[in-house]
């Protein structure tokens, strides 16, 4: 039997798990890890081997110098190291935010010297006036992005031997949820009026993009090849962007300093196939082009999320909707989706997340009036609810008001 102490215990599926510490995090909490065998007696020896090895590794750890440089030099080498890994919009947006904001601020201090306050002074002074195109701070979600690139250039920097402290403990700023714009159902159909009136390509996109959820970098990347009519499918692959445009030998911008990118979504789960609405294929056919032209313009030549935001702003400013930033239409696509009852699980794969929980805590936003039902399905089980109900003008209203939002 284990004895008190050693950390082995037996498992319910029969099997024996022996822990040992690790390491520490941050906030001092141990870290351990966990090792399986059929019985007490392999999993003991397990650990015993696995402690030893690690100590011996540590030892060797210890007598190793450690790499003296400038915080700066690490970026550097951190930036070579992911350059692989990443893609282009990724590394020349991690590239452009060293350059124009941590590198300044920070790349000139030694590894050995740099400490929590250097980190929070520099948090502070981008909070309050790290705008570099006009007066002011930038937001607390922006330096938090800032904040996680230097955890990720000093976790790499103490895993490959550079003389930095393990303890620098990095405080992101509070972040307040931003207010996320919705169309009600009254403004989808004044918007969905226009777009009707205006019968073009960037209408028929706009269209697009509130039924099927589509952010603007892969509305702007659609083309007919795209579209799978027989079986009522549309395949998103790629994403249109303009990141800056680097030289990636001396990670310096160049002459062109930003350049457009046609490549993969946000993420893999990005890639996916959505259904088309049954009521969008009468609209899709009248649109229906040469497979390898692109949808927003008809022809074989693409519009870039920019160009195409600006014709986006002058037809929604036609319903006195120009308030709405252009991913309101995914917000609203999601609202309208749970307002429907879509199952959770198809309406996050439908939008490209990786979890749910994504969906639930970003997209999903259900409205006043749906909230109401749900309450008031809590009359079912009280006794006064089951002796009363609504009038028939109420469930009247009520069925008018749901028939209205779920028109096409």
């Amino acid at each position: 039997m284990a004895r008190r102490g050693e950390n082995i215990r037996k498992r319910k599926d029969g099997r024996w798990e022996a822990r040992f510490i690790s390491g520490y995090k941050e906030d001092g909490k141990a870290k351990y890890i966990s090792i399986y065998r059929k019985s007490y007696a392999e999993a003991k020896d397990a650990k015993n081997k696995m402690v030893a090895e690690k100590l011996t590794h540590d030892a060797c750890k210890e007598k190793r110098p450690l790499i003296q440089t400038t915080f700066g030099a690490l970026l550097t080498d951190w930036l070579h190291f992911i350059r692989r890994d990443v893609k282009e919009s990724t590394y020349s947006r991690y590239t452009a935010i060293i350059e124009k904001h941590i590198r300044p601020e920070l790349g000139e201090i030694l590894l050995s010297d740099l400490n929590n306050e250097d980190i929070d002074c520099f948090t502070v002074k981008k909070l309050e006036e790290g705008n570099l195109k006009k007066s002011g701070g930038l937001s607390p979600k922006t330096v938090g992005g800032f904040l996680s690139i230097i955890r990720l250039a000093l976790d790499y920097g103490i895993e490959r031997g550079y003389d930095c402290s393990g303890h620098i403990v990095i405080h992101h700023p509070r972040q307040n949820m931003p207010k996320i714009q919705i169309l009600t159902c009254e403004e989808q159909q004044k918007l969905e009026q226009i777009l009707l009136e205006e019968n073009s390509t960037i209408s028929f996109g706009i269209l697009l993009s509130l039924y099927l959820g589509l952010r603007i970098g892969e509305i702007c990347a659609l083309r007919w090849e795209d579209f799978d009519m027989k079986n009522g499918l549309v395949h998103i692959s790629r994403s249109i962007q303009r990141i800056p445009n680097m030289n990636f030998e001396t990670d310096s911008e160049i002459k062109n300093k930003t350049k457009i990118v046609i490549d993969h979504p946000k993420t893999n789960c990005s890639i996916r196939n959505i259904p088309i609405p049954a009521a969008l294929f009468p609209v899709v056919k009248e649109y229906q082009k040469k497979e390898e032209f692109y949808v927003l313009t008809g022809n074989n030549s693409y519009l870039e999320p920019k160009g195409y935001y600006r014709k986006y702003k002058r037809i929604i400013k036609k319903c006195g909707l120009d308030h709405f930033n252009y991913h309101a239409l995914r917000h609203t696509f999601a609202t309208r989706c749970v307002e429907n009852n879509f199952d959770i699980k198809s309406l996050s794969e439908i939008l490209g997340h990786a979890n749910v929980s994504t969906t639930l805590q970003r997209y999903v936003h259900p409205s006043v009036n749906l909230k109401r039902q749900h309450m008031d399905r809590l009359g079912t089980i009280a006794v006064y609810g089951q002796n009363s109900g609504p009038t028939d003008s109420e469930t009247q209203d009520s069925g008018e008001e749901r028939a209205d939002c779920h028109k096409v």
